[in-house]
């Protein structure tokens, strides 16, 4: 009679493959919100760019 085949790594192998495959997908999920051209950036940007002018303004104003 042959002797039944250890297939012990090709389990572990499996589990690794399956793993390593659902932290990607969970991945690419949690960074779908980290769009970088959302209209709600564009306005976060303006108003950081209008109160950076402003301050450069007023930054080398003493007063009297």
């Amino acid at each position: 009679m042959a002797e039944p085949k250890d297939r012990s790594t090709l389990y572990i192998g499996g589990i690794i493959a399956i793993a390593v495959i659902g932290v990607l997908i969970l991945k690419k999920d949690e960074t779908k919100h980290l769009n970088m051209n959302t209209p709600s950036t564009e306005s976060t940007q303006a108003a950081f760019e209008d109160a950076n002018a402003k301050r450069l303004r007023t930054q080398n104003i003493f007063v009297e």
